[in-house]
């Protein structure tokens, strides 16, 4: 694969970002990097699949997900492109993938055998120090999060997952695709609390039911989000960059 070659078609922002770090790269170890392509919905990794790849996210949107007892998910966070995944398990040893996961948008992600990831940090130190740093902050900034979201009621965790959808969608009026079990799941709660926690948001004007659908338009995002911004501390349409490079 040319991997620069590839990285000059990328958007500005996310070429940019990721530039200077390929550039450290050996070219030996840059050529034997692969692209992978999926469609939404698609599983890059299953959580405890065996560690043998790190991947970068250069176009899309990918979840990281965990079983619930009920034999539903979870999802743990979401990351736009640019984001790294598979250096945690690389830099700490791990045979086992972390958390799953998949693919919320079509998404391309260059990926890199873990050996030659190693590899390249076992002879740059300033890249292994900034890596590991990484590693860390996000261990910190993600067991935060989650505390955080644990602790909030079942509505306010459905107000997030349809304030991430609408900036996900990149429209003014999104209809959300998702049904009440798949919202459910996204959010760790039952069915009934969905919909119970939909009805009381749209009494409230932060959405609208159209039928069986959802749809939340500028204005209602704007509730949302102002609803939400105090306990998440940020604006609550999806946490980018936490997964950057």
């Amino acid at each position: 694969m040319d991997t620069l070659g590839y990285l000059g078609t990328l958007d500005a922002e996310v070429r940019d970002r990721l530039t200077p770090w390929a550039g450290r790269i050996p070219a030996a170890l840059l050529s034997r990097c692969a692209l992978v392509r999926l469609d939404r919905g698609d599983e890059l990794v299953r959580e405890l699949d065996r560690f043998d790849s790190v991947y970068v996210l250069t176009r899309g949107t990918i979840v990281s997900t965990s079983p619930l007892l009920d034999g539903g998910t979870y999802v743990i966070d979401e990351f736009h492109a640019p984001a790294a995944f598979g250096e945690m398990e690389a830099i700490g040893a791990s045979p086992f993938y972390h958390s799953s996961l998949m693919a919320a948008t079509r998404a391309e992600l260059i990926r890199a055998s873990g050996k030659d990831y190693l590899a390249w940090l076992a002879g740059d130190a300033d890249a292994l120090l900034a890596r590991s740093r990484w590693v860390v902050q996000r261990l910190a900034s993600q067991s935060s999060h989650e505390r955080s979201l644990l602790a909030w009621t079942g509505e306010k965790r459905v107000a997030y997952a349809l304030c991430q959808l609408y900036g996900e969608g990149g429209k003014d009026r999104l209809v959300v695709s998702l049904t009440r079990g798949q919202l459910a799941e996204r959010v760790g709660a039952s069915t009934k609390t969905v919909s119970r926690s939909i009805a009381s948001l749209a009494a409230r004007g932060m959405a609208c039911i159209e039928g069986r659908k959802v749809v939340i338009d500028r204005e209602a995002f704007g509730l949302l989000e102002e609803m939400l911004r105090d306990e998440l501390g940020q604006s609550a349409h999806g946490r980018e960059g936490s997964a950057r490079p």
